[in-house]
C-alpha cells in the first residue's frame, strides 16, 4: 500500500480550495469517506467502528481501520469499551516479536486536538472543533481513533474553519509576526518562503520537503498575484490548516510509505515527539519537548519528558478527560432525564459535570493518584446544591465528606448513575454493564451478537425495578448474562435514574412505596464470569471498596489505558495490550494501581514507539 504522508496537501486551485489531497485518496469531491458506529453492547459498550472508508479513486486509496490493502474494506468491528480482552486478557506470546506492536498508522486529530493545534499555531480562542464539528467517532468509548476520517461534511467545516482562524489571526496580529516581509517589491516570495518553512514544520509537526514548500508557494502565489502579500500568506495558511501533514497524525516511521506487513519500524524523533504531546497534552509538542526530539529513542528521556508534561495543566486536564471516558461518565454532557420524573435534574446537571472533573483532578493531582481511592473515596467535590441534593449540609470549597451519606467513590455519584440509567428509571443493567466491560474488563456479548431479542420489563407501579429486573433471570437464554449484570447492577438500587438516594421510609429506602433490597451475591451462579471480586455486599458501597483492591480492576485500568492511548480496541490490538500489560506487571505493587505510573510505564514500553507493518 502506497502512501505519500510527506507530500502534504494538494489544492486544486480552480475550485477555490473546495478540493483537498489527502495522502493521495482522492475522490471526485476531493475528500475521504469515513465511517462511524453507534452504540454498542447494552449501551455502555461503546462505538463500533466500520472498517470501510478506503477510496478507489486516486492513488494508492488508504484503507479504513482494518481493511485490506487491496481494496481498502472489510475492516474488523471494533468491541465495546473491554470488549477486546477479558480480565486475563489474550495472550501476545507465540507470535513474531512484531506481533505485540501496534500496526503502522496514520490517524486524523481529535476534536480536542485540532482546536488546541491551532490555538498554539495561531493564538486565536475560537474553538470551533469543539463547538461546530461533528463529534469524535469513537472506539471503546476513547476520542482517539484512528479509524477517523475526513468525510465531506467536515471537509467543508474544516475549509469554513480555516477562514474563520486566519481571520481572527490576522485580526490579532498573530500572522503578522509569523510572516513579516519589508520588502514585497518582488513578489515577497523569499518572505513567503521563509514562513512556509517555519509556519509549515510547526503545522506538520516536522521539517517540510522540498516538493512541499514549492507546493506551498504556488498557492501562495496563488493568492498574492494581482492581490497583496498577506493575500498570499493568508490563502497559504488556509491550505495548511486543511492539509493532511496538519489533519493527520503519522506513526509509520522514516519512510513515505506504510511499512510492509510483518516489518518492524521505528518512529522518527519528530513521530516520537507527536505522540508524547497528544497522550498526555492533547496539543502539540512544545519548545522543549521538540529541543529533545533527537533523545526520545532513551524511555529515561520520554519519562524525563512525560513527567514533565504531567504536571502541566493541559496533562492533568488529558487525565481527567481519559478517566472519564474509560468509564463513560463524559456521556452526562449530553444526556436529559424525564422533567416529569426528575423535575431537579436540570438544576444539578452542570454541578455533576464538575463533579466528575473536579473529584478525578483531586485524586490524581492532590491525592494518591491510584485507582483504589478513585473507587473508594469517602469524599468528593461537589457544589452546595449537589451536596444537598446528595444529603450532606454545609459543602466546602474543597473535599466534602460522604461518610454520613454513604457514597463511595466515582461510580456512586450522580455522573455514573445518571449516565448508566433510563430517562425515567434507574437501569440496573446499564450499571452491571458498565462495571463489568468498564471497570473489570470481562467479556460480555450484546443481545445483537447472540440474536436475542431484549424486551424491558414492563412498568408496573407497585413493584420495584429489581422485582421487575427478576425476570431476566427466570429465561435460561437471558441468565447466563443477566446472573452476572444484574447482580452487580442491583447493588446500585438505592439510587435512582439520576443519581439521588431513593426515599427513606422507616430507615429503608423505597421505591413504588416497596422497600428497596441492594445486597447481591456474585459469583455464586453457574456461569463462567468469575472475578476476584466474587462475594456478598450489602450494597454498591460494600462493592465499590472491594473493586477498588481488586488486582482484576488494577489490571483493567492498564488495559483501558492502553486502548485509550491506541486509538484501537479491535483484535490487532489484542496482543500489543498484552505484550504492555506484561510490561507493566513488572512495576513495583505500590505503582501498579497508580494512573500516572502505569501511563509512564506506556511511554516507557517499546509499544510507544515502535511499529509493525500490517
Amino acid at each position: 500500500m502506497k502512501v505519500t504522508p510527506r507530500l502534504g496537501v494538494r489544492v486544486l486551485l480552480s475550485a477555490g480550495l473546495s478540493a483537498v489531497s489527502l495522502f493521495g485518496c482522492v475522490t471526485d469531491s476531493g475528500h475521504i469517506s469515513d465511517t462511524g458506529g453507534g452504540s454498542g453492547g447494552h449501551g455502555s459498550g461503546g462505538a463500533v467502528q466500520s472498517g470501510s472508508g478506503g477510496t478507489s479513486a486516486g492513488s494508492g486509496g488508504r484503507p479504513g481501520s482494518g481493511g485490506t490493502p487491496a481494496t481498502g474494506s472489510g475492516g474488523a468491528a471494533n468491541p465495546g469499551s473491554g470488549g477486546s480482552a477479558g480480565s486475563g486478557g489474550a495472550s501476545g506470546s507465540g507470535g513474531s516479536p512484531a506481533d505485540a506492536l501496534l500496526p503502522a498508522r496514520i490517524r486524523r486529530l481529535t476534536n480536542g486536538e485540532y482546536d488546541a493545534s491551532v490555538q498554539a499555531l495561531l493564538g486565536t480562542s475560537q474553538m470551533l472543533a469543539a463547538n461546530g464539528f461533528p463529534p469524535d467517532a469513537r472506539q471503546g468509548g476513547f476520542t482517539v481513533n484512528d479509524a477517523q476520517r475526513v468525510d465531506p461534511v467536515l471537509a467543508k467545516q474544516l475549509s469554513d474553519a480555516a477562514t474563520a482562524l486566519v481571520t481572527e489571526a490576522r485580526g490579532n496580529g498573530k500572522l503578522a509576526n509569523l510572516a513579516p516581509c519589508a520588502d514585497t517589491a518582488k513578489g515577497g516570495e523569499a518572505c513567503a518562503t521563509t514562513f512556509i518553512k517555519s509556519f509549515g514544520a510547526a503545522a506538520y509537526r516536522r521539517a517540510l520537503t522540498d516538493e512541499e514548500v514549492a507546493s506551498l508557494v504556488t498557492i501562495y502565489h496563488a493568492g498574492a498575484d494581482g492581490a497583496a502579500y498577506n493575500d498570499g500568506i493568508d490563502l497559504t495558511t488556509r491550505a495548511v490548516l486543511q492539509s493532511a501533514g496538519f489533519l493527520y497524525v503519522t506513526e509509520i516511521g522514516a519512510g513515505t510509505a506504510v511499512p510492509a506487513t510483518g516489518a518492524m519500524v521505528t518512529m522518527t524523533p519528530s513521530e516520537q515527539a507527536t505522540a508524547l504531546a497528544f497522550l498526555l497534552t492533547a496539543a502539540p509538542p512544545d519548545s522543549a519537548l521538540l529541543a529533545v526530539a533527537d533523545q526520545l529513542g532513551s524511555a529515561d528521556t520520554r519519562e524525563q519528558q512525560a513527567r514533565r508534561l504531567l504536571k502541566t495543566p493541559a496533562a492533568q486536564a488529558g487525565l481527567v478527560r481519559l478517566v472519564r471516558e474509560w468509564l463513560g461518565i463524559d456521556g452526562i454532557d449530553g444526556i436529559a432525564k424525564d422533567s416529569t420524573v426528575y423535575p431537579q435534574f436540570a438544576s444539578v446537571k452542570d454541578a455533576m459535570v464538575a463533579e466528575s472533573q473536579d473529584f478525578v483532578r483531586e485524586v490524581l493531582v492532590n491525592s494518591t493518584g491510584t485507582v483504589n481511592e478513585l473507587f473508594s473515596a469517602d469524599w468528593t467535590i461537589a457544589s452546595q446544591a449537589l451536596a444537598s441534593a446528595y444529603g450532606v449540609q454545609g459543602a466546602s470549597s474543597g473535599r466534602t465528606s460522604l461518610g454520613s451519606v454513604g457514597r463511595r467513590g466515582i461510580l456512586n455519584q450522580g455522573a455514573f448513575l445518571s449516565v448508566y440509567a433510563h430517562a425515567s428509571e434507574s437501569g440496573p443493567v446499564f450499571r452491571g454493564v458498565a462495571v463489568m466491560r468498564r471497570v473489570a474488563c470481562m467479556v460480555l456479548g450484546s443481545p445483537a451478537e447472540l440474536n436475542i431479542s431484549v424486551t424491558p420489563p414492563m412498568p408496573d407501579p407497585t413493584k420495584t425495578t429489581r422485582d421487575r429486573f427478576d425476570a431476566h433471570v427466570s429465561d435460561p437464554l437471558c441468565a447466563a448474562c443477566h446472573d452476572n449484570i444484574d447482580s452487580i447492577g442491583f447493588a446500585f438500587e438505592k439510587y435512582d435514574g439520576m443519581g439521588l438516594a431513593r426515599p427513606v421510609v422507616n430507615g429503608q429506602a423505597t421505591e413504588n412505596n416497596q422497600p428497596v433490597v441492594t445486597a447481591t451475591t456474585l459469583g455464586d451462579k453457574s456461569d463462567e464470569q468469575k472475578s476476584d471480586f466474587d462475594g456478598s455486599y450489602a450494597d454498591s458501597d460494600a462493592l465499590a471498596v472491594a473493586l477498588a483492591g481488586s488486582t482484576q480492576v488494577r489490571t483493567c485500568m492498564a488495559r483501558q489505558l492502553f486502548r485509550s492511548s491506541a486509538g484501537r480496541s479491535d483484535s490487532q490490538a489484542t496482543a500489543p495490550e498484552q505484550a504492555f500489560v506484561d510490561v507493566w506487571s513488572q512495576l513495583p505493587a505500590d505503582k501498579q494501581g497508580n494512573i500516572v505510573e502505569t501511563m509512564v510505564a506506556y511511554v516507557r514500553s517499546p509499544a510507544f514507539t515502535q511499529r509493525r507493518g500490517q
